[in-house]
């Protein structure tokens, strides 16, 4: 699977959590944080080690379901993301700011739920 079709998986998941959330299973988001923490693995670049950092954070957040710490993630990761995707101007730098976009607004939903 490509960055984009992976970055778009993301958002689609995010999407159908926030809009179904009693539907939406831990470990089906435990599962996708792991596999964005090993698509990161070894790319290198302090940004994405970092991001790696903040996503083992909101795995175990998500496991305790501490929701306000998790809304802060997501907002701190939403703000990474659309950082990194700043001066992309490819087809995945689009991806990865509407990341960035869906992981604030994210944050914003899990704040007033």
């Amino acid at each position: 699977m490509n960055h984009a079709d992976r970055i778009e998986e993301t958002i689609e998941g995010i999407y159908h959590a926030l809009e179904q959330h009693s539907n939406h299973p831990v470990d089906a988001g435990l599962a996708h944080i792991d596999n964005w923490i090993q698509a990161l693995d070894g790319l290198g670049g302090s940004a994405l080690t970092g991001l790696q950092s903040e996503l083992r954070n909101l795995r175990t957040l998500v496991e305790r379901d501490d929701r306000p710490a998790m809304a802060a993630s997501l907002q701190h990761l939403g703000q990474q993301t659309s950082l990194i995707a700043r001066d992309m101007h490819d087809g995945v730098g689009d991806h990865l700011r509407h990341l960035g976009q869906t992981l604030i607004a994210a944050a914003g939903n899990l704040k007033v739920s």
